[in-house]
């Protein structure tokens, strides 16, 4: 009979894990039921709030990073075509957070006047209206809570979105992604930044420049100016004071033939030149997400396994009642 029962068990374990959802993906185009009306006028909902406090008149900028086609493709706007981004074909977050990342970046260094402006409501709501079609990244403004900073996460967010279903939404809704910081002293401890240079698709082309300039942004100002080069191993690596302050680098006067992304790995920024293939096809297209859907996968997951337990406990508890019985 325990046997018996260790097998019963273990058959609504796999039962219960078979029926756990998967890593979250974004919605494929593949899954759309028709075009995209691409004169549709679009609007945009932002909730600024930050462990549960909204922050009234809290500046948002939006910027315009691309147009999209009826069969959903992308088109850098003109302020962006010189980063050479490719935006087709991106399949996973981490590849959405290193485009964000590297526009950021690009908007710090070139100085690029958002779109559109905003300023939060009572309530910590941001309202876009009035948008065409295409791909955006919304900035929020750091914001003050006694001691602490809130600091919010830049967002890529495709317009219109894509339902599960396959139908496409023009009025979209996100919730901006924040974190509370406790304040940082003036006389921090020394910390080591480092920046690091990568290539790609070249394997060692001989179109590979011998030394690259890259520009170091503290605080929105530039720091200095730096060479990277084979003989430093493509690397450059500075001493600051952990005083809060935030750090930025930029590639300039990339490579003719390379795209450049660069990528935030704690206190390194990886830059990634990458070869333009000549022929790259016909990608698929996965718009960027557009919300944090890191919670509630964790709370479906949770109540999955709970109600494994309970079912392993009522198990038991009428085996044992049986037996005393």
């Amino acid at each position: 009979m325990a046997k018996r029962r260790v097998a019963m068990i273990l058959a609504l374990l796999c039962l219960c894990f078979y029926c756990l959802p998967c890593c979250v993906q974004a919605v494929s185009t593949a899954d759309a039921k028709g075009p995209i009306v691409t004169d549709a006028p679009c609007s945009l909902t932002i909730a600024c709030r930050c462990d549960g406090h909204a922050f009234p008149d809290l500046p948002v900028r939006l910027y315009k990073i691309a147009d999209v086609s009826a069969y959903f493709l992308y088109s850098l706007t003109a302020p962006f075509e010189a980063t050479g981004l490719v935006l087709n074909g991106v399949e996973t977050v981490g590849e959405w957070d290193i485009i964000r990342s590297t526009l950021e970046t690009y908007i710090l260094a070139e100085g690029i006047e958002p779109d559109f402006t905003a300023v939060a409501d009572q309530t910590g709501i941001v309202r876009f209206d009035a948008l065409s079609p295409g791909l955006y990244l919304a900035v929020t403004e750091h914001a003050r809570w006694g001691d602490f900073t809130c600091v919010f996460s830049p967002a890529l967010i495709a317009l219109p979105g894509l339902e599960e279903d396959g139908i496409w939404q023009y009025e979209v809704s996100v919730s901006s992604k924040s974190q509370l910081l406790p304040p940082v002293g003036p006389d921090g401890d020394d910390t080591e930044l480092k920046v690091i240079k990568l290539w790609k698709g070249d394997s060692g082309s001989a179109d590979r420049p011998k030394s690259i300039e890259v520009e170091i942004f503290r605080n929105g100002v530039s720091d200095r100016t730096v060479i990277l080069s084979e003989e430093d191993h493509w690397t450059y690596t500075w001493s600051v004071k952990d005083d809060g302050a935030d750090w930025a680098v930029v590639e300039r006067n990339i490579p003719q033939g390379y795209t450049v992304t660069v990528e935030e790995r704690e206190t390194a920024f990886v830059l990634t030149n990458t070869l333009i293939p000549e022929d790259p096809g016909q990608p698929e297209v996965r718009p960027p997400y557009t919300g944090d859907t890191s919670n509630i996968l964790l709370y479906i997951i949770l109540m999955n396994i709970s109600g494994i337990m309970l079912v392993i406990l009522g198990i038991t508890g009428k085996r044992k009642t049986y037996e005393k019985s």
